[in-house]
């Protein structure tokens, strides 16, 4: 009888409560049996003990049996919180005196700390009772088998697969990704390739003005109204190490998010993470920047998404292996210069929005709820971009853009408000005194352009135009 209802409660537990078997040993009887599930860093144990041998045994061996595992388990999961579950299961009925010998077995589970709720089940009275717990039993363990428990069929116990039983509930409960062709993975992938062999043949990737023309971020320009560089700049990449590295992450990181998500939804996630990391570029730093980076961290925030709404699955599948990836990169951007740890950031928390406002693969895009979210997420990106330019707008580099703009149109008047405008915001610029000087000259002023030109050798006494252009006035 007790192997069966063991076998049934096996079964029970894989199915409703996805607890999966541990191969921690060979399993010789039903009593080798454990079960075990992992939600992040949490992990939770489940075994059987033969009540028989267990109660009317010394305290000596009790504690044997609760070590041995308990030791094995620990000594393998060094960082994580570990809780057990062990049901103690009985042929017969049982007297107080064999519980009340378990308080001193209770005792030494509490100075030793082992997190542990420990079990009884009569198998003829159909019950489970609580010896003793020393945690709060979150993954509902115990109300789950006090109801399964008395409806167990002892007429027709039916022999089970428990390994095909696993099987299939991984794959019913999504544990399982399936197999498919990850299309907009290797698309987007295509697309970084072939855009950066183009720039390459039309220039270089590395050169700050080709990528400016090609389209990277620069705050200027976007500022002035180039807002696709919000998107351009996701596709450029700066040299060939920065193509290989964003190319492997997304390969690695993309097929599984395709998985999760679907294609469609997995395309929108990938763009509105690179324009959230684009946008937090914009607002917080002023290098020009490109790449994929942005958006790579969002398919990281999808995968956090995943293990918010799916931690078990979650932690199945990845462990806290992603987690620390990010972890890492994140501290190794912020402690290297030449990264956009902005752009980053932003795309991470781009990417856990954008899979919160369209949910998985088959779950409906348009429910109220997500429709809010949606909206939200439109609102973000438009109240960001409307701050950055703000922000922007008053910045000595777009006076320098806006300056030079004017000048190429021979509008010297809106030229030198733009010039005087940025040396309020940075006096000691001397670009804007050498296009001043360039103004007052071509005005007529060449006293007015000789003493801009002072100023400008004063702040930069290596520039050779401004000594060139001085010495032609002087000479007049």
């Amino acid at each position: 009888m007790i192997p069966k209802h063991i076998a049934c409660m096996t079964k029970h537990l894989i199915e409703d409560k996805e607890f999966f078997l541990y191969f921690h040993k060979p399993v010789e009887d039903v009593f080798d049996l454990v079960l075990h599930k992992q939600l992040w860093r949490e992990k939770y144990y489940l075994s059987f003990v033969d009540g028989d041998r267990f109660i009317g045994s010394s305290l000596d061996y009790q504690k044997s049996v609760l070590y041995n595992l308990y030791s094995e388990v620990k000594m393998k999961n060094r960082f994580s919180k570990i809780y057990f579950y062990q049901i103690i299961l009985l042929d017969r009925s049982y007297s107080k005196d064999e519980l009340d010998r378990l308080e001193q077995l209770y005792a030494w589970v509490k100075d030793e700390k082992i997190n542990l709720t420990l079990l009884l089940c009569p198998v003829p009275s159909d019950q489970i009772l609580t010896l003793f717990s020393n945690f709060e039993d979150r993954e509902n363990v115990i109300s789950s088998l006090s109801t399964y428990v008395p409806n167990i069929p002892h007429e027709s116990m039916a022999s089970f697969d428990l390994l095909e039983i696993e099987r299939s509930t991984r794959k019913n409960k999504g544990y399982d990704l399936g197999q498919k062709r990850f299309y907009l993975t290797f698309v987007l992938i295509a697309i970084n390739l072939l855009y950066w062999l183009y720039m390459e043949m039309t220039g270089s990737t590395t050169d700050i003005y080709h990528l400016i023309e090609y389209g990277a971020k620069y705050n200027p320009l976007i500022a002035n109204g180039e807002y696709y560089r919000l998107i351009s700049s996701m596709f450029i990449h700066i040299g060939l190490p920065h193509l290989l590295l964003n190319t492997y992450a997304l390969n690695v990181l993309g097929k599984d998010v395709e998985l999760i998500y679907g294609s469609s939804k997995f395309l929108m996630i990938y763009l509105i993470s690179g324009i959230f990391g684009s946008l937090g570029s914009f607002l917080f730093s002023n290098a020009l920047s490109a790449g994929a980076s942005g958006a790579i961290f969002g398919l990281m925030g999808a995968y956090l998404y995943f293990g918010v709404r799916k931690p078990a699955i979650f932690s199945a599948r990845y462990g806290m292996n992603l987690v620390t990836l990010l972890i890492i990169n994140i501290v190794f951007g912020l402690t290297n210069a030449n990264i956009d740890n902005y752009a980053h950031i932003g795309g991470l928390i781009g990417g856990f929005l954008a899979c919160w406002a369209f949910g998985f693969h088959k779950e409906r895009l348009f429910t109220l709820k997500r429709i809010l979210l949606q909206l939200m997420l439109i609102n973000i990106m438009i109240l960001c971009l409307f701050i950055g330019v703000r922000i922007h707008q008053n910045t000595s580099e777009y006076h320098l853009h806006k300056g030079v703009q004017y000048l190429r149109q021979n509008n010297y008047p809106r030229a030198r408000q733009q010039f005087e405008a940025g040396l309020s915001t940075n006096p000691n610029a001397a670009e804007f005194y050498f296009y001043l000087a360039f103004i007052a000259y071509n005005e007529g002023d060449p006293e007015g352009a000789a003493a801009y030109l002072e100023k400008t050798l004063e702040l930069n006494p290596s520039d050779s135009m401004a000594k060139k252009f001085l010495q032609e006035i002087q000479q007049q």
